[in-house]
């Protein structure tokens, strides 16, 4: 009971002392990586590597970049095409993976207003020629409704490659007016063609 009694009790400090002149002075406004000596941790943000570098291609006529810079990051290239700009064309890169072949197909398809595909589906899907190897592709029509958008454009159609590697997932997405994309078709696929890895130049 004495201990807890003590708990209670307040001694008032009377006595104070001066620090000496010899003693360093305190640093009130330093980061606490000095005040801890762990400067030697602090090190410079890495960069993130530009993806874009790594990739060439060649445009299709009446197509041109999209003067709006993706709000994902997400896209290294982004294309508009059409009278009023309304057809809309890019390349992504995910590492690895990026979550499967079909998980990435159904994700469209849901975009498109379609019910997803059966594994079986997926595997009887055709294919195209893109980085020298056979790449999925995929043709929709529905209502689209991009990332982000409050209601669906009727009357669309979705062209898409997916190139999928232990390394990287390399998509070619298309999307517009069905008549639009129709009129571009040729266009998507000589675009797909050309995209080839950008290797450095043999002096």
């Amino acid at each position: 009971m004495t201990s807890c009694d003590r708990l209670q009790e307040r001694e008032a400090i009377t006595e104070t002392r001066d620090i000496s002149s010899h003693a360093p002075k305190p640093h009130v406004d330093i980061p606490s990586s000095t005040r801890f000596f762990d400067d030697a941790k602090e090190q410079q943000p890495q960069q993130r590597p530009n993806f874009r570098e790594l990739l060439t291609w060649t445009l299709p006529e009446g197509w041109k970049e999209s003067a709006t810079p993706d709000p994902m990051g997400m896209r290294l290239l982004d294309l508009r095409f059409g009278p009023n700009q309304e057809g809309e064309c890019y390349i992504s890169l995910m590492p690895g993976p990026a979550g499967g072949l079909e998980a990435n197909v159904n994700r469209w398809r849901t975009q498109m207003g379609q019910k997803p595909y059966t594994p079986d589906e997926i595997a009887k899907l055709p294919k195209k020629p893109f980085f020298n190897r056979d790449a999925t592709f995929v043709a929709f029509d529905g209502d689209f409704k991009g990332f982000g958008a409050e209601a669906a454009k009727t009357g669309y159609r979705m062209l898409g490659l997916i190139h999928s590697a232990d390394q990287a997932t390399i998509f070619v997405k298309l999307t517009g007016p069905k008549a639009l994309v129709e009129q571009n078709a040729a266009a998507f696929d000589a675009f797909c063609l050309s995209i080839k890895p950008n290797l450095p130049k043999q002096e």
